[in-house]
């Protein structure tokens, strides 16, 4: 994906999927906890390691702009 716009990466991650890229991950956790009880109101998980940044998001658009942003800076 690496002329994915932001649309593009907001429907990957509500269709249930998670994206890497650049060293900085967007999940919902909602679909990776599924079968776990207490899934976090903030349901958009953004972390990199590489940024040393990690937080949970309560709009997919939120976390969206977080990943774009953390993915830019190299």
């Amino acid at each position: 994906m690496t002329d994915a716009n932001r649309e593009d990466y907001k429907s990957v991650v509500y269709s249930g999927c998670s994206i890497e890229s650049y060293g900085v991950s967007v999940c919902n956790l909602e679909d990776v906890m599924r079968t776990k009880i207490g899934v976090p109101r903030a349901k958009y998980q953004v972390w990199s390691d590489k940024h040393r940044f990690h937080k949970l998001f309560h709009t997919l658009d939120e976390a969206i702009d977080k990943f774009m942003e953390l993915r830019l800076r190299r």
